[in-house]
C-alpha cells in the first residue's frame, strides 16, 4: 500500500500542508522536520518516481466561487498525493510563455487556450475545458445538466426563452452545457434565443448590455451558462420589476448558502478535483494513460 502524506502527518502530529512543504524543500521548523523524517522512516515512505515536485494549476478566474472551491480541493488532494501546487489565474500569454516547464512535474488547467509549450512538455489533465484530443478531460455531465435545466424550464410553462452565456467562448463553438439545453428545446419545438455577456468589460458596461437584452421583457425564462451570470441577471430583473424564471449552473457552496432560491445544477466539485488529481498522479507514476481520455461525473438539479 502506498503511504500518503495524510498518514505521515497523523503519525508526526503535524498538518498535511506541513508535510508537503517538507518534501518540497520549503520552510519547516527544525522540530517538525525531525518529526516528519521519523514518521516517514517508520512508515517506510518512498517518494514517488516523479519526485515531490510542484504541479502548476491554471484557472481562468477565482472570482467565480466554483473555481475557488475547485482549487481548494485540488490543493488538499495534491498534498495527500505528495505534491505542492502553484496557482496562476487568467490568460496572461506573456507570463505563461515565460514559465519554465522544468520547474513543475505536472499541469492541471482550465484555460481553453493553454500554451502548447506547456502541454507538450508536462503531463497535463484538463478540468471542464477541452484543450485537445491528446489531453485527458475531467468534467461534470454538462450536456445532461443542460438538458435537466431545459426540462425543468419547460415544466414551468416557459414559451419564450433566452439562453444567456457568461462568455462568447461558450457560443463559438457551442459547449455541451448549452447544447443540452438547445437539443431539449428544439425537440419540444420551443422558441429560444442566445446572447452573451462580455465578462472582460467593466460593471457599468455589463449593466448596459443587460438593459439592452432585457428591453421589452419578452422572455419568461432566462437560462444562464453559470451561476454568476444568473445572479447578475436576477439583480437586473429585480430593478426592472420583471419576473422571468432565471436558472444557473454550477451550484457552488457559496451560491447554495447565500442564494438558495436560485434554480441551478450542482457540479460535484470535490469529486471532480479528486479525480483530476488522481489522473495526473497516475500519469506521473506510470508514465502514460490513453489519449483523449474523458471522464464525466453526474450532476444534481437543485430546485426548491
Amino acid at each position: 500500500m502506498k503511504v500518503t502524506f495524510t498518514e505521515i502527518a497523523k503519525l508526526a502530529g503535524v498538518s498535511v500542508p506541513t508535510v508537503s512543504r517538507y518534501f518540497n524543500q520549503q520552510t519547516v521548523s527544525p522540530q517538525n522536520q525531525l518529526k516528519i523524517a521519523q514518521a516517514a522512516k517508520a512508515l517506510h515512505y518512498k517518494p514517488n518516481k516523479a519526485g515531490s515536485k510542484t504541479v502548476l494549476v491554471l484557472l481562468p478566474t477565482v472570482t467565480n466561487p466554483l473555481y475557488a472551491e475547485f482549487y481548494e480541493a485540488v490543493q488538499g488532494n495534491l498534498a495527500q498525493l505528495g505534491y505542492d501546487c502553484q496557482l496562476h489565474v487568467g490568460q496572461d500569454d506573456n507570463f505563461l510563455a515565460s514559465l519554465k516547464s522544468n520547474k513543475f512535474s505536472g499541469l492541471i488547467t482550465s484555460l481553453p487556450e493553454t500554451p502548447l509549450s506547456l502541454t507538450r512538455q508536462l503531463p497535463t489533465v484538463s478540468f471542464d475545458r477541452p484543450i485537445s484530443r491528446e489531453i485527458p478531460l475531467v468534467s461534470c455531465d454538462n450536456y445532461g445538466g443542460g438538458h435537466l435545466i431545459a426540462q425543468t424550464v419547460l415544466k414551468r410553462g416557459a414559451k419564450e426563452i433566452l439562453i444567456f452565456c457568461g462568455s462568447q467562448q461558450d457560443l463559438s463553438p457551442i459547449n455541451e452545457r448549452l447544447r443540452g439545453m438547445m437539443d431539449c428545446f428544439q425537440k419540444r419545438q420551443t422558441k429560444f434565443s442566445t446572447a452573451y455577456l462580455d465578462f472582460t468589460a467593466g460593471n457599468l458596461f455589463k449593466q448596459v448590455q443587460l438593459a439592452k437584452l432585457l428591453t421589452g421583457q419578452k422572455y419568461d425564462a432566462i437560462c444562464c451558462s453559470d451561476d454568476i451570470t444568473a445572479l447578475l441577471v436576477k439583480q437586473r430583473v429585480r430593478q426592472l420589476s420583471y419576473q422571468p424564471l432565471v436558472t444557473g449552473f454550477d451550484g457552488s457552496n457559496f451560491v447554495r448558502n447565500f442564494f438558495p432560491d436560485l434554480l441551478t445544477v450542482k457540479q460535484p466539485i470535490k469529486d471532480l478535483a479528486a479525480l483530476t488529481c488522481q489522473l495526473l498522479d497516475q500519469r506521473l507514476r506510470r508514465g502514460h494513460f490513453p489519449s483523449g481520455h474523458k471522464q464525466e461525473l453526474p450532476v444534481t438539479l437543485l430546485d426548491l
